[in-house]
């Protein structure tokens, strides 16, 4: 069974299923992403150009998770800047959620590739009841889109008053500093070595 682009650079990057020096690399523009500790592939599919992957720590479901990544790709050359995704994004939390709330875009070149990040908050969903909170980050490669998105689902809350702590947010922060897309055909745009 062949794997997908992006299934396979996830898993090349979760420790527990071997040592990845020993998995052949991949070529071409990649996204490097290290999941947390402990966290396992809950869900994988590939529709026309997108193809999607969410983790959940070990023990959680799909249906029951209280904490999330969710790892998309859309392929081909992207038409939209990473604002624009989030905008979208915007309007979709925005029709789902009782309330919602917005942090500043962060819009910045990383490994030479266009790049925004936005925490977003969702007080209640109105199809689940639960409220959620979500980091995302977007990076325009010049093959494809990436997305990445880490969720924190709990009780509803009060959008001035986030539910989870300060460590958490830090911790998030890291996590997408550190996920990174590459090229290794591009020495402007290089890859982390193994």
């Amino acid at each position: 069974m062949r794997l997908k682009p992006l299934l396979a650079a996830v898993l090349l990057c979760l420790p527990a299923l071997g040592n990845a020096q020993q998995a052949p690399a991949l070529q071409g523009e990649q996204l490097f992403v290290l999941p947390p500790q402990g966290w396992v592939p809950a869900f994988h599919d590939t529709q026309g150009n997108v193809e999607l992957v969410e983790l959940v720590p070990q023990g959680q479901t799909m249906s029951t998770w209280t904490e999330m990544l969710m790892v998309q790709l859309v392929n081909g050359k992207p038409s939209q800047t990473p604002e624009e995704v989030l905008k979208n994004q915007q309007e979709q939390v925005k029709q789902l959620c009782e309330d919602s709330g917005f942090g500043p875009v962060g819009s910045a070149k990383e490994n030479g590739y266009d790049t925004a990040i936005q925490a977003m908050a969702c007080t209640k969903s109105k199809k689940y009841g639960k409220g959620e909170l979500n980091l995302f980050k977007v990076v325009r490669g010049n093959e494809r889109l990436y997305i990445l998105n880490r969720a924190w689902r709990g009780d509803p809350f009060d959008k001035a008053h986030l539910p989870v702590p300060p460590e958490t947010t830090k911790a998030w922060l890291s996590f997408m500093q550190q996920a990174t897309v590459c090229d290794s055909r591009d020495g402007q745009r290089p890859c982390p070595k193994k």
